[in-house]
């Protein structure tokens, strides 16, 4: 388990979409890893914001708060204005959205 460094694309390029989608697989990977060992750091959330999310993965766990930095090579790449590049925010507000993502997955897993 490690931060996420995206492949760089190029969205003039011709193979743009095959990279967003191969950095989404290593972010989940990442994901994946760190929720297998019960762990929140590594972990990313998203966070809803104009047609879609931003994308955090969290890098520092305190008591209290977690440090997340923006995810980019994704698509969209949005920025929450008020969090910026880099944050520190609520605990709770990380496993919340945590909770929010795994429990969708989850449902959408199990249909058939």
């Amino acid at each position: 388990m490690s931060k996420f460094i995206p492949k760089e694309v190029d969205f003039k390029a011709s193979n743009f979409w095959d990279l967003l989608k191969e950095n989404q697989a290593i972010l989940d990977q990442i994901d994946s890893e760190a929720k297998d060992k019960g762990e929140l750091l590594w972990r990313y959330i998203q966070e809803p914001f104009a047609d879609g999310y931003a994308i955090y993965q969290i890098i520092k766990v305190n008591k209290k708060s977690v440090r997340i930095e923006v995810c980019t090579g994704l698509g969209d790449d949005w920025v929450i204005p008020y969090w910026g590049e880099e944050a520190t925010i609520d605990l709770d507000h990380a496993q919340w959205r945590l909770q929010i993502r795994d429990n969708l997955n989850s449902f959408f897993s199990n249909q058939s």
